[in-house]
Protein backbone atom coordinates (compact mmCIF):
# COMPACT_ATOMS: atom_id res chain seq x y z
CA UNK A 1 0.00 0.00 0.00
CA UNK A 2 1.30 3.51 -0.67
CA UNK A 3 2.44 5.52 2.30
CA UNK A 4 0.27 8.51 3.24
CA UNK A 5 1.77 11.91 2.63
CA UNK A 6 3.61 13.23 5.69
CA UNK A 7 2.89 16.55 7.34
CA UNK A 8 5.70 18.98 6.62
CA UNK A 9 7.13 22.15 8.09
CA UNK A 10 9.06 24.75 6.14
CA UNK A 11 12.84 24.23 5.88
CA UNK A 12 14.90 26.47 8.11
CA UNK A 13 18.57 27.18 8.64
CA UNK A 14 20.42 25.86 11.65
CA UNK A 15 22.92 27.90 13.66
CA UNK A 16 25.65 26.53 11.40
CA UNK A 17 23.68 27.56 8.32
CA UNK A 18 23.25 31.11 9.59
CA UNK A 19 26.97 31.10 10.37
CA UNK A 20 27.70 30.32 6.73
CA UNK A 21 25.40 33.16 5.64
CA UNK A 22 27.04 35.62 8.03
CA UNK A 23 30.51 34.54 6.94
CA UNK A 24 29.52 34.86 3.28
CA UNK A 25 28.23 38.39 3.80
CA UNK A 26 31.41 39.40 5.66
CA UNK A 27 33.64 37.97 2.92
CA UNK A 28 31.51 39.69 0.30
CA UNK A 29 32.08 43.02 2.04
CA UNK A 30 35.81 42.29 2.24
CA UNK A 31 35.79 41.56 -1.49
CA UNK A 32 34.53 45.08 -2.17
CA UNK A 33 37.06 46.60 0.22
CA UNK A 34 40.16 44.76 -0.98
CA UNK A 35 39.15 44.15 -4.60
CA UNK A 36 40.29 40.51 -4.37
CA UNK A 37 38.60 38.17 -6.84
CA UNK A 38 39.39 35.04 -4.84
CA UNK A 39 37.41 36.43 -1.92
CA UNK A 40 34.39 36.68 -4.21
CA UNK A 41 34.67 32.96 -4.98
CA UNK A 42 34.84 32.20 -1.27
CA UNK A 43 31.79 34.39 -0.57
CA UNK A 44 29.80 32.60 -3.28
CA UNK A 45 30.75 29.25 -1.80
CA UNK A 46 29.79 30.28 1.73
CA UNK A 47 26.40 31.56 0.55
CA UNK A 48 25.76 28.61 -1.76
CA UNK A 49 26.18 25.95 0.94
CA UNK A 50 23.13 26.97 3.04
CA UNK A 51 21.05 27.48 -0.11
CA UNK A 52 21.89 23.98 -1.35
CA UNK A 53 21.17 22.62 2.13
CA UNK A 54 17.72 24.22 2.13
CA UNK A 55 17.04 22.75 -1.30
CA UNK A 56 18.18 19.29 -0.14
CA UNK A 57 15.86 19.11 2.88
CA UNK A 58 12.99 20.64 0.87
CA UNK A 59 13.22 18.17 -2.00
CA UNK A 60 14.15 15.02 -0.07
CA UNK A 61 11.19 12.65 -0.08
CA UNK A 62 10.53 10.13 2.70
CA UNK A 63 7.61 7.71 2.54
CA UNK A 64 7.19 5.59 5.66
CA UNK A 65 4.19 4.10 7.46
CA UNK A 66 3.87 3.76 11.22
CA UNK A 67 1.80 1.36 13.32
CA UNK A 68 1.87 1.37 17.13
CA UNK A 69 1.25 -1.17 19.84
CA UNK A 70 1.18 -0.50 23.59
CA UNK A 71 2.39 -3.13 26.04
CA UNK A 72 0.29 -3.39 28.12
CA UNK A 73 -2.61 -1.86 26.19
CA UNK A 74 -3.38 0.39 29.16
CA UNK A 75 -1.42 1.11 32.31
CA UNK A 76 -1.69 2.70 35.71
CA UNK A 77 0.11 5.83 36.85
CA UNK A 78 3.81 5.06 37.21
CA UNK A 79 3.57 1.65 35.53
CA UNK A 80 6.04 0.83 32.77
CA UNK A 81 4.33 0.98 29.36
CA UNK A 82 6.29 0.25 26.20
CA UNK A 83 5.34 1.71 22.84
CA UNK A 84 6.31 -0.46 19.87
CA UNK A 85 6.40 1.25 16.48
CA UNK A 86 6.37 -0.89 13.35
CA UNK A 87 7.98 1.05 10.51
CA UNK A 88 7.99 0.45 6.75
CA UNK A 89 9.87 2.48 4.14
CA UNK A 90 7.93 2.67 0.87
CA UNK A 91 10.45 4.97 -0.79
CA UNK A 92 12.94 4.03 -3.46
CA UNK A 93 15.80 5.43 -1.36
CA UNK A 94 17.14 4.46 2.03
CA UNK A 95 15.97 6.81 4.77
CA UNK A 96 18.56 9.46 5.60
CA UNK A 97 19.99 10.16 9.03
CA UNK A 98 17.41 11.96 11.15
CA UNK A 99 16.37 12.53 14.74
CA UNK A 100 12.96 11.24 15.83
CA UNK A 101 10.48 11.76 18.63
CA UNK A 102 6.81 11.06 19.22
CA UNK A 103 4.52 14.01 19.72
CA UNK A 104 2.59 13.91 22.98
CA UNK A 105 0.13 16.32 24.50
CA UNK A 106 0.60 17.77 27.99
CA UNK A 107 0.72 16.66 30.73
CA UNK A 108 2.76 13.78 29.28
CA UNK A 109 6.40 14.57 28.64
CA UNK A 110 7.77 13.64 25.24
CA UNK A 111 10.80 11.39 25.05
CA UNK A 112 14.01 13.24 24.11
CA UNK A 113 14.95 13.09 20.42
CA UNK A 114 16.97 10.05 19.37
CA UNK A 115 18.68 8.86 16.19
CA UNK A 116 16.22 7.30 13.75
CA UNK A 117 17.33 3.86 12.51
CA UNK A 118 17.94 3.71 8.74
CA UNK A 119 15.25 1.85 6.79
CA UNK A 120 16.26 0.05 3.61
CA UNK A 121 14.73 1.12 0.32
CA UNK A 122 11.71 -0.66 -1.12
CA UNK A 123 11.89 -2.43 -4.45
CA UNK A 124 8.47 -3.45 -5.77
CA UNK A 125 10.05 -5.88 -8.21
CA UNK A 126 11.44 -8.09 -5.45
CA UNK A 127 9.11 -7.50 -2.47
CA UNK A 128 5.32 -7.32 -2.14
CA UNK A 129 5.79 -4.83 0.69
CA UNK A 130 8.75 -3.34 2.55
CA UNK A 131 10.27 -5.19 5.50
CA UNK A 132 9.00 -4.14 8.91
CA UNK A 133 11.40 -2.68 11.44
CA UNK A 134 10.38 -2.44 15.08
CA UNK A 135 11.33 0.46 17.33
CA UNK A 136 10.49 0.39 21.07
CA UNK A 137 10.57 3.19 23.62
CA UNK A 138 9.23 3.69 27.17
CA UNK A 139 6.20 5.91 27.62
CA UNK A 140 5.84 8.54 30.32
CA UNK A 141 2.94 7.39 32.54
CA UNK A 142 3.21 10.01 35.24
CA UNK A 143 -0.29 11.37 34.66
CA UNK A 144 -3.68 9.71 34.58
CA UNK A 145 -5.84 10.23 31.52
CA UNK A 146 -6.55 9.32 27.91
CA UNK A 147 -3.48 10.54 26.08
CA UNK A 148 -2.92 10.91 22.32
CA UNK A 149 0.41 9.55 21.09
CA UNK A 150 1.78 10.57 17.72
CA UNK A 151 2.40 11.35 15.00
CA UNK A 152 6.03 10.29 14.63
CA UNK A 153 8.16 13.37 14.01
CA UNK A 154 11.43 13.18 12.07
CA UNK A 155 13.86 16.09 12.09
CA UNK A 156 15.72 15.88 8.79
CA UNK A 157 19.11 17.59 8.51
CA UNK A 158 21.25 17.94 5.39
CA UNK A 159 24.74 16.36 5.26
CA UNK A 160 26.38 19.73 6.01
CA UNK A 161 24.17 20.36 9.04
CA UNK A 162 23.11 23.75 7.70
CA UNK A 163 19.35 23.24 7.22
CA UNK A 164 16.64 21.25 8.92
CA UNK A 165 13.00 20.32 8.42
CA UNK A 166 10.39 18.50 10.49
CA UNK A 167 8.23 15.78 8.95
CA UNK A 168 5.30 14.03 10.62
CA UNK A 169 4.36 10.43 9.83
CA UNK A 170 1.48 8.22 10.89
CA UNK A 171 -1.66 9.08 12.75
CA UNK A 172 -2.45 9.40 16.43
CA UNK A 173 -3.13 6.51 18.78
CA UNK A 174 -4.59 6.78 22.26
CA UNK A 175 -3.29 5.15 25.43
CA UNK A 176 -5.30 4.99 28.64
CA UNK A 177 -3.47 5.61 31.93
CA UNK A 178 -5.68 4.65 34.87
CA UNK A 179 -5.38 5.99 38.43
CA UNK A 180 -3.26 4.26 41.04
CA UNK A 181 -5.16 1.58 42.94
CA UNK A 182 -4.07 0.84 46.50
CA UNK A 183 -4.64 -2.43 48.31
CA UNK A 184 -6.95 -1.82 51.25
CA UNK A 185 -7.25 -3.90 54.40
CA UNK A 186 -10.42 -5.82 55.16
CA UNK A 187 -12.62 -4.23 57.79
CA UNK A 188 -16.18 -4.78 59.01
CA UNK A 189 -19.12 -2.78 57.76
CA UNK A 190 -22.08 -2.19 60.04
CA UNK A 191 -25.06 -2.70 57.78
CA UNK A 192 -28.63 -2.25 58.90
CA UNK A 193 -31.23 -4.88 58.08
CA UNK A 194 -34.14 -4.10 55.81
CA UNK A 195 -36.25 -2.43 58.49
CA UNK A 196 -33.32 -0.53 59.98
CA UNK A 197 -34.13 -1.76 63.49
CA UNK A 198 -31.18 -4.05 64.00
CA UNK A 199 -27.47 -3.60 63.26
CA UNK A 200 -25.55 -6.58 61.93
CA UNK A 201 -21.86 -6.88 61.13
CA UNK A 202 -20.83 -8.04 57.71
CA UNK A 203 -17.12 -8.71 57.45
CA UNK A 204 -15.39 -8.12 54.17
CA UNK A 205 -13.59 -11.42 53.90
CA UNK A 206 -13.23 -14.02 51.22
CA UNK A 207 -14.93 -17.36 51.06
CA UNK A 208 -13.29 -20.66 51.80
CA UNK A 209 -10.92 -22.48 49.49
CA UNK A 210 -13.75 -24.75 48.38
CA UNK A 211 -15.43 -21.72 46.75
CA UNK A 212 -12.34 -20.52 44.88
CA UNK A 213 -12.54 -20.19 41.10
CA UNK A 214 -9.48 -19.10 39.13
CA UNK A 215 -9.81 -16.52 36.37
CA UNK A 216 -7.48 -14.39 34.28
CA UNK A 217 -5.85 -11.36 35.87
CA UNK A 218 -7.56 -8.06 35.05
CA UNK A 219 -6.32 -4.49 35.66
CA UNK A 220 -7.19 -3.47 39.19
CA UNK A 221 -6.93 -6.97 40.71
CA UNK A 222 -4.94 -7.21 43.91
CA UNK A 223 -1.71 -9.19 43.65
CA UNK A 224 -2.66 -10.81 46.95
CA UNK A 225 -5.38 -12.68 45.06
CA UNK A 226 -2.99 -14.41 42.63
CA UNK A 227 -3.73 -18.14 42.49
CA UNK A 228 -0.28 -19.63 41.94
CA UNK A 229 -1.30 -23.26 41.20
CA UNK A 230 -3.67 -22.06 38.47
CA UNK A 231 -1.02 -19.65 37.18
CA UNK A 232 1.47 -22.51 36.82
CA UNK A 233 -1.13 -24.68 35.11
CA UNK A 234 -2.33 -22.13 32.55
CA UNK A 235 0.96 -20.33 31.95
CA UNK A 236 -0.56 -16.90 32.59
CA UNK A 237 -1.40 -14.87 35.65
CA UNK A 238 -4.58 -16.15 37.33
CA UNK A 239 -6.38 -14.76 40.38
CA UNK A 240 -8.89 -16.15 42.86
CA UNK A 241 -12.50 -15.33 42.12
CA UNK A 242 -14.31 -16.08 45.34
CA UNK A 243 -17.97 -16.96 44.97
CA UNK A 244 -19.20 -14.33 47.38
CA UNK A 245 -21.60 -11.94 45.64
CA UNK A 246 -23.81 -10.81 48.50
CA UNK A 247 -26.57 -8.84 46.69
CA UNK A 248 -25.50 -5.73 48.58
CA UNK A 249 -24.72 -2.57 46.63
CA UNK A 250 -22.41 0.20 47.78
CA UNK A 251 -22.40 3.78 46.52
CA UNK A 252 -19.18 5.76 46.00
CA UNK A 253 -19.49 9.48 45.37
CA UNK A 254 -16.88 11.86 43.98
CA UNK A 255 -17.73 15.53 44.16
CA UNK A 256 -15.43 16.40 41.26
CA UNK A 257 -16.89 19.88 40.96
CA UNK A 258 -15.51 20.85 44.38
CA UNK A 259 -11.90 20.23 43.31
CA UNK A 260 -9.37 22.25 41.39
CA UNK A 261 -6.91 20.49 39.05
CA UNK A 262 -3.88 19.23 40.92
CA UNK A 263 -2.60 16.63 43.34
CA UNK A 264 -5.68 16.84 45.55
CA UNK A 265 -8.00 15.84 42.73
CA UNK A 266 -5.69 13.05 41.55
CA UNK A 267 -5.59 11.69 45.11
CA UNK A 268 -9.40 11.84 45.25
CA UNK A 269 -9.78 9.90 41.99
CA UNK A 270 -7.31 7.28 43.22
CA UNK A 271 -9.25 6.99 46.48
CA UNK A 272 -12.53 6.47 44.65
CA UNK A 273 -11.00 3.81 42.42
CA UNK A 274 -9.26 2.00 45.28
CA UNK A 275 -12.43 1.76 47.36
CA UNK A 276 -14.45 0.65 44.33
CA UNK A 277 -12.03 -2.14 43.40
CA UNK A 278 -11.75 -3.24 47.03
CA UNK A 279 -15.52 -3.52 47.48
CA UNK A 280 -16.00 -5.31 44.17
CA UNK A 281 -13.29 -7.83 45.04
CA UNK A 282 -15.13 -8.49 48.30
CA UNK A 283 -18.47 -9.20 46.66
CA UNK A 284 -20.26 -5.85 46.61
CA UNK A 285 -21.95 -4.31 43.62
CA UNK A 286 -20.67 -0.75 43.25
CA UNK A 287 -22.39 2.35 41.93
CA UNK A 288 -20.06 5.21 40.96
CA UNK A 289 -21.48 8.71 40.69
CA UNK A 290 -20.09 12.21 40.33
CA UNK A 291 -17.06 11.39 38.18
CA UNK A 292 -18.70 12.67 35.02
CA UNK A 293 -19.04 9.46 32.96
CA UNK A 294 -22.05 7.88 34.67
CA UNK A 295 -24.98 8.69 36.91
CA UNK A 296 -24.70 5.73 39.29
CA UNK A 297 -27.47 3.73 37.61
CA UNK A 298 -25.10 0.95 36.52
CA UNK A 299 -23.95 -1.58 39.10
CA UNK A 300 -20.34 -2.69 38.63
CA UNK A 301 -19.35 -6.11 39.90
CA UNK A 302 -16.21 -8.25 39.79
CA UNK A 303 -14.39 -9.41 37.77
CA UNK A 304 -15.02 -7.02 34.86
CA UNK A 305 -16.41 -4.11 36.84
CA UNK A 306 -13.00 -3.11 38.17
CA UNK A 307 -11.56 -2.63 34.69
CA UNK A 308 -14.68 -0.69 33.65
CA UNK A 309 -14.39 1.59 36.69
CA UNK A 310 -10.72 2.26 35.98
CA UNK A 311 -11.47 3.22 32.37
CA UNK A 312 -14.15 5.65 33.51
CA UNK A 313 -11.97 7.20 36.22
CA UNK A 314 -9.06 7.60 33.80
CA UNK A 315 -11.19 10.05 31.79
CA UNK A 316 -12.69 12.09 34.61
CA UNK A 317 -11.63 15.63 35.43
CA UNK A 318 -12.49 18.36 37.93
CA UNK A 319 -14.69 19.92 35.26
CA UNK A 320 -16.93 16.84 35.22
CA UNK A 321 -20.55 17.96 35.03
CA UNK A 322 -23.03 16.36 37.40
CA UNK A 323 -26.23 17.23 39.20
CA UNK A 324 -26.10 16.89 43.01
CA UNK A 325 -29.49 15.18 42.77
CA UNK A 326 -27.65 12.26 41.12
CA UNK A 327 -26.07 11.54 44.51
CA UNK A 328 -29.43 11.01 46.20
CA UNK A 329 -30.81 9.09 43.22
CA UNK A 330 -27.89 6.64 43.31
CA UNK A 331 -28.38 5.97 47.03
CA UNK A 332 -32.14 5.55 46.52
CA UNK A 333 -31.61 3.02 43.72
CA UNK A 334 -29.04 1.10 45.76
CA UNK A 335 -31.51 0.89 48.65
CA UNK A 336 -34.22 -0.48 46.35
CA UNK A 337 -32.01 -3.22 44.88
CA UNK A 338 -30.28 -4.28 48.13
CA UNK A 339 -31.58 -6.10 51.20
CA UNK A 340 -29.98 -3.50 53.48
CA UNK A 341 -29.45 0.23 53.47
CA UNK A 342 -26.36 0.76 51.30
CA UNK A 343 -22.96 1.81 52.60
CA UNK A 344 -21.98 5.16 51.10
CA UNK A 345 -18.43 6.42 50.62
CA UNK A 346 -17.82 9.97 49.46
CA UNK A 347 -14.73 11.94 48.44
CA UNK A 348 -15.03 15.73 48.56
CA UNK A 349 -12.71 18.70 48.91
CA UNK A 350 -12.74 21.09 51.83
CA UNK A 351 -13.99 23.89 49.58
CA UNK A 352 -16.88 25.98 50.94
CA UNK A 353 -20.24 24.49 50.03
CA UNK A 354 -18.96 20.96 49.49
CA UNK A 355 -20.92 19.69 52.50
CA UNK A 356 -24.23 20.99 51.14
CA UNK A 357 -24.30 18.52 48.25
CA UNK A 358 -24.06 15.37 50.38
CA UNK A 359 -25.21 16.39 53.86
CA UNK A 360 -28.54 14.53 53.81
CA UNK A 361 -27.19 11.24 52.46
CA UNK A 362 -25.84 9.94 55.77
CA UNK A 363 -29.37 9.29 57.05
CA UNK A 364 -30.04 7.08 54.02
CA UNK A 365 -26.95 4.93 54.56
CA UNK A 366 -25.97 2.16 56.92
CA UNK A 367 -22.34 3.20 56.81
CA UNK A 368 -21.55 6.77 55.67
CA UNK A 369 -17.87 7.62 55.33
CA UNK A 370 -16.54 10.77 53.69
CA UNK A 371 -12.93 11.60 52.84
CA UNK A 372 -12.45 15.37 53.01
CA UNK A 373 -9.40 16.21 50.92
CA UNK A 374 -7.54 19.45 51.47
CA UNK A 375 -4.06 20.87 51.35
CA UNK A 376 -1.98 20.43 54.49
CA UNK A 377 -2.01 24.16 55.24
CA UNK A 378 -5.78 24.31 54.95
CA UNK A 379 -6.26 21.41 57.32
CA UNK A 380 -3.87 22.88 59.83
CA UNK A 381 -5.86 26.11 59.92
CA UNK A 382 -9.06 24.46 61.13
CA UNK A 383 -11.18 26.20 63.71
CA UNK A 384 -9.95 26.04 67.33
CA UNK A 385 -11.46 23.20 69.30
CA UNK A 386 -12.13 21.06 66.23
CA UNK A 387 -10.65 17.63 65.81
CA UNK A 388 -7.01 17.63 64.67
CA UNK A 389 -6.81 18.27 60.95
CA UNK A 390 -10.51 19.08 60.64
CA UNK A 391 -12.03 21.86 58.55
CA UNK A 392 -15.42 23.63 58.48
CA UNK A 393 -16.68 21.18 55.84
CA UNK A 394 -15.70 18.30 58.11
CA UNK A 395 -17.56 19.78 61.08
CA UNK A 396 -20.74 20.21 59.02
CA UNK A 397 -20.61 16.63 57.79
CA UNK A 398 -19.91 15.20 61.25
CA UNK A 399 -22.97 16.95 62.60
CA UNK A 400 -24.98 15.35 59.79
CA UNK A 401 -23.98 11.81 60.75
CA UNK A 402 -21.02 11.20 58.47
CA UNK A 403 -17.85 9.47 59.61
CA UNK A 404 -15.28 12.02 58.44
CA UNK A 405 -11.70 11.24 57.44
CA UNK A 406 -9.66 14.43 57.05
CA UNK A 407 -6.79 13.87 54.66
CA UNK A 408 -4.32 15.53 52.34
CA UNK A 409 -2.71 14.35 49.08
CA UNK A 410 0.54 13.41 50.83
CA UNK A 411 -1.14 10.90 53.17
CA UNK A 412 -1.33 7.13 52.66
CA UNK A 413 -4.79 5.86 51.75
CA UNK A 414 -4.16 2.31 53.08
CA UNK A 415 -3.10 3.78 56.43
CA UNK A 416 -6.19 6.00 56.56
CA UNK A 417 -8.39 3.02 55.71
CA UNK A 418 -6.88 0.94 58.51
CA UNK A 419 -7.26 3.78 60.99
CA UNK A 420 -10.89 4.11 59.92
CA UNK A 421 -11.57 0.51 60.90
CA UNK A 422 -9.69 0.89 64.18
CA UNK A 423 -11.54 4.09 65.09
CA UNK A 424 -14.88 2.35 64.61
CA UNK A 425 -13.68 -0.68 66.51
CA UNK A 426 -14.21 -2.87 63.49
CA UNK A 427 -10.71 -3.86 62.37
Amino acid sequence: MPAPRPTRSLPRLTVRGWGFVAAGVVVLVLTQLFRRQELAYLACFLLAVPLLSLAWVALRRIAITVRRRFSPESGTVGQAVTVSMFLQNWGSLRTPAAAWRERTAPPLEAAPPALFPPLERYSSSTLDEPPVQRLDYPLDTGRRGEHPIGPLELTLTDPFGCATRRLGFGGTDTVLITPTVYELARVDLRLSTGDGAEQVSRRLVGAGEQDVIARKYLPGDSMRRVHWPATAKHGELMVRQDDQRNDQDAVILLDAHSFLPGDGFEWAVSTMGSIAVHLMNEGFGVRLVGHGTGDGAEVLVAPFGAARAMRELARTGPDAVHDPSDFRAAVDEAALTSPDAPPVFAVVSNAPGAADRIRGLAAMSSHAVVFVVGETDALASAAPGAAPGSAPVSAELRSSGWTVVDCSPDESLPALWRSLGEARGLA
